[in-house]
Protein backbone atom coordinates (compact mmCIF):
# COMPACT_ATOMS: atom_id res chain seq x y z
CA UNK A 1 0.00 0.00 0.00
CA UNK A 2 1.52 3.55 -0.79
CA UNK A 3 1.83 6.57 1.82
CA UNK A 4 -0.87 8.61 -0.51
CA UNK A 5 -3.52 5.33 -0.01
CA UNK A 6 -2.92 5.36 3.93
CA UNK A 7 -3.06 9.24 3.94
CA UNK A 8 -6.00 8.85 1.74
CA UNK A 9 -7.87 6.74 4.51
CA UNK A 10 -6.59 8.29 7.09
CA UNK A 11 -7.93 11.74 6.84
CA UNK A 12 -11.44 10.10 4.94
CA UNK A 13 -11.42 8.53 8.07
CA UNK A 14 -11.01 11.15 10.51
CA UNK A 15 -14.26 13.43 11.97
CA UNK A 16 -11.83 16.44 12.12
CA UNK A 17 -8.78 17.32 10.08
CA UNK A 18 -5.79 15.41 10.68
CA UNK A 19 -2.13 16.87 11.31
CA UNK A 20 1.70 16.22 10.07
CA UNK A 21 2.55 15.10 14.28
CA UNK A 22 -0.55 12.71 14.53
CA UNK A 23 0.03 10.88 10.88
CA UNK A 24 3.69 10.27 12.25
CA UNK A 25 2.47 9.10 15.14
CA UNK A 26 0.19 6.65 13.21
CA UNK A 27 3.00 5.65 10.55
CA UNK A 28 6.46 4.79 13.08
CA UNK A 29 7.85 8.35 12.71
CA UNK A 30 8.13 8.70 9.34
CA UNK A 31 10.04 11.87 7.93
CA UNK A 32 7.45 14.69 7.98
CA UNK A 33 9.39 15.89 4.68
CA UNK A 34 8.09 12.34 3.09
CA UNK A 35 4.55 13.21 4.41
CA UNK A 36 4.10 16.71 3.81
CA UNK A 37 5.11 15.80 0.26
CA UNK A 38 2.81 13.10 -0.58
CA UNK A 39 0.02 15.30 0.76
CA UNK A 40 1.04 17.82 -1.78
CA UNK A 41 0.78 15.13 -4.58
CA UNK A 42 -2.98 14.03 -3.22
CA UNK A 43 -3.80 18.21 -3.26
CA UNK A 44 -2.76 18.42 -6.40
CA UNK A 45 -4.39 14.99 -7.14
CA UNK A 46 -7.65 16.01 -6.11
CA UNK A 47 -8.29 19.98 -7.23
CA UNK A 48 -10.05 19.19 -10.08
CA UNK A 49 -12.67 16.39 -8.27
CA UNK A 50 -15.67 16.56 -6.89
CA UNK A 51 -14.07 16.48 -3.08
CA UNK A 52 -10.46 18.87 -2.52
CA UNK A 53 -8.20 17.87 0.54
CA UNK A 54 -7.18 21.19 2.07
CA UNK A 55 -6.10 22.66 5.13
CA UNK A 56 -7.72 23.85 8.12
CA UNK A 57 -7.24 23.57 11.79
CA UNK A 58 -3.74 22.99 11.65
CA UNK A 59 -4.25 19.80 9.73
CA UNK A 60 -5.86 18.05 6.63
CA UNK A 61 -8.72 17.21 5.47
CA UNK A 62 -11.12 16.45 2.55
CA UNK A 63 -14.08 18.40 1.75
CA UNK A 64 -16.24 18.88 -1.35
CA UNK A 65 -15.61 21.13 -3.32
CA UNK A 66 -17.26 24.54 -3.79
CA UNK A 67 -19.01 24.87 -7.20
CA UNK A 68 -20.88 21.97 -5.75
CA UNK A 69 -22.55 23.72 -2.58
CA UNK A 70 -25.84 24.25 -4.22
CA UNK A 71 -26.28 20.34 -4.97
CA UNK A 72 -25.04 18.92 -1.69
CA UNK A 73 -27.05 21.45 0.30
CA UNK A 74 -29.84 19.76 -1.22
CA UNK A 75 -28.97 16.34 0.94
CA UNK A 76 -30.23 17.73 4.02
CA UNK A 77 -34.38 18.71 4.78
CA UNK A 78 -33.18 21.07 7.53
CA UNK A 79 -31.08 23.84 7.11
CA UNK A 80 -28.53 24.88 9.60
CA UNK A 81 -29.74 28.34 11.56
CA UNK A 82 -28.34 31.19 10.00
CA UNK A 83 -26.20 33.45 11.95
CA UNK A 84 -28.10 36.97 13.00
CA UNK A 85 -25.36 39.97 12.10
CA UNK A 86 -25.03 40.90 15.83
CA UNK A 87 -23.06 36.90 16.54
CA UNK A 88 -21.23 37.54 13.32
CA UNK A 89 -20.11 40.68 14.06
CA UNK A 90 -19.19 39.42 18.35
CA UNK A 91 -17.01 36.54 16.67
CA UNK A 92 -15.50 39.18 13.88
CA UNK A 93 -13.86 41.07 17.06
CA UNK A 94 -13.38 38.15 18.86
CA UNK A 95 -11.17 36.64 15.95
CA UNK A 96 -9.34 39.69 15.54
CA UNK A 97 -8.84 41.69 19.03
CA UNK A 98 -8.41 38.57 21.44
CA UNK A 99 -8.02 37.94 24.11
CA UNK A 100 -10.95 40.57 24.02
CA UNK A 101 -13.01 41.35 27.12
CA UNK A 102 -16.62 41.77 26.88
CA UNK A 103 -16.36 45.22 27.70
CA UNK A 104 -13.94 45.80 24.66
CA UNK A 105 -16.09 43.85 22.40
CA UNK A 106 -19.04 46.25 23.34
CA UNK A 107 -16.88 49.31 22.84
CA UNK A 108 -16.48 48.22 19.33
CA UNK A 109 -19.88 47.68 18.72
CA UNK A 110 -21.44 50.48 20.71
CA UNK A 111 -23.94 48.08 21.72
CA UNK A 112 -24.50 45.87 24.76
CA UNK A 113 -23.65 42.38 23.75
CA UNK A 114 -25.83 39.49 25.69
CA UNK A 115 -24.98 36.29 27.16
CA UNK A 116 -27.25 35.05 24.15
CA UNK A 117 -24.64 35.46 22.07
CA UNK A 118 -21.43 34.57 23.74
CA UNK A 119 -23.49 31.49 24.71
CA UNK A 120 -24.14 30.49 21.03
CA UNK A 121 -20.80 30.89 19.77
CA UNK A 122 -19.23 29.03 22.37
CA UNK A 123 -21.86 25.93 21.79
CA UNK A 124 -20.42 25.98 18.48
CA UNK A 125 -16.87 26.04 19.88
CA UNK A 126 -15.98 28.71 17.72
CA UNK A 127 -15.34 31.19 20.87
CA UNK A 128 -13.78 30.11 24.52
CA UNK A 129 -12.99 31.45 27.29
CA UNK A 130 -9.08 31.79 27.83
CA UNK A 131 -8.65 33.32 31.26
CA UNK A 132 -9.05 36.18 32.85
CA UNK A 133 -8.12 39.66 32.74
CA UNK A 134 -5.93 41.18 35.63
CA UNK A 135 -8.30 44.19 36.29
CA UNK A 136 -10.98 45.12 38.71
CA UNK A 137 -13.68 42.57 38.05
CA UNK A 138 -11.31 40.34 36.78
CA UNK A 139 -13.12 39.91 33.88
CA UNK A 140 -13.75 36.69 31.33
CA UNK A 141 -10.80 36.86 27.96
CA UNK A 142 -12.67 35.36 25.43
CA UNK A 143 -10.94 33.73 22.16
CA UNK A 144 -11.16 31.29 19.33
CA UNK A 145 -11.44 27.74 19.48
CA UNK A 146 -10.13 25.14 16.90
CA UNK A 147 -13.81 24.52 16.09
CA UNK A 148 -13.52 28.22 14.41
CA UNK A 149 -10.78 27.69 12.28
CA UNK A 150 -12.03 24.13 11.01
CA UNK A 151 -15.82 25.26 10.17
CA UNK A 152 -14.11 28.70 8.30
CA UNK A 153 -11.37 26.32 6.66
CA UNK A 154 -8.85 28.37 8.38
CA UNK A 155 -5.00 27.31 8.97
CA UNK A 156 -4.46 29.52 11.45
CA UNK A 157 -5.48 33.20 12.67
CA UNK A 158 -2.81 34.68 9.76
CA UNK A 159 -5.15 33.02 7.37
CA UNK A 160 -7.72 35.68 8.36
CA UNK A 161 -8.87 38.85 6.06
CA UNK A 162 -6.90 42.48 6.93
CA UNK A 163 -8.96 44.10 9.79
CA UNK A 164 -7.80 48.04 8.52
CA UNK A 165 -11.16 48.54 9.22
CA UNK A 166 -11.65 48.10 12.85
CA UNK A 167 -11.44 50.77 16.03
CA UNK A 168 -7.84 51.90 16.65
CA UNK A 169 -6.51 49.57 19.67
CA UNK A 170 -6.61 52.39 22.18
CA UNK A 171 -9.90 54.09 21.36
CA UNK A 172 -11.11 49.83 22.41
CA UNK A 173 -9.00 50.37 25.50
CA UNK A 174 -10.27 53.85 26.72
CA UNK A 175 -13.75 52.81 25.90
CA UNK A 176 -13.72 49.59 27.51
CA UNK A 177 -11.93 50.83 30.46
CA UNK A 178 -14.54 53.66 31.33
CA UNK A 179 -17.18 50.78 31.16
CA UNK A 180 -15.54 48.46 33.14
CA UNK A 181 -14.82 51.34 35.62
CA UNK A 182 -18.49 52.26 35.52
CA UNK A 183 -19.73 49.12 36.26
CA UNK A 184 -17.13 49.15 39.15
CA UNK A 185 -18.54 52.01 41.10
CA UNK A 186 -22.29 50.98 40.69
CA UNK A 187 -21.24 47.96 42.63
CA UNK A 188 -19.60 49.73 45.20
CA UNK A 189 -22.20 51.80 45.81
CA UNK A 190 -24.75 49.11 45.86
CA UNK A 191 -26.26 50.06 42.38
CA UNK A 192 -28.52 47.46 40.74
CA UNK A 193 -26.99 47.07 37.10
CA UNK A 194 -27.90 49.14 34.43
CA UNK A 195 -31.18 48.36 32.36
CA UNK A 196 -30.75 46.53 29.28
CA UNK A 197 -33.29 48.25 27.35
CA UNK A 198 -31.64 48.63 24.06
CA UNK A 199 -29.35 45.54 24.88
CA UNK A 200 -28.34 43.38 21.82
CA UNK A 201 -30.13 40.32 22.82
CA UNK A 202 -30.81 39.03 18.82
CA UNK A 203 -29.92 35.51 18.16
CA UNK A 204 -29.78 33.24 15.46
CA UNK A 205 -32.58 32.96 13.00
CA UNK A 206 -34.25 29.53 11.63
Amino acid sequence: MSLQQQLEALILASDEPVGIQKIRDMLDDLPSAEIREALAELESHYNTRGIRLVQAGGGWQFRTAPEHADLVRQLWSVRPPRLSRSMLETLAIIAYRQPVTRAEIEALRGVKVSSSIIGGLQERGWVRVLGRKEIPGRPHLYGTGKPFLIDFGLESLKDLPDASQLMDEDEIIAQAQQTETHAEHDAEAGEPPPSTEGEDTSATGA
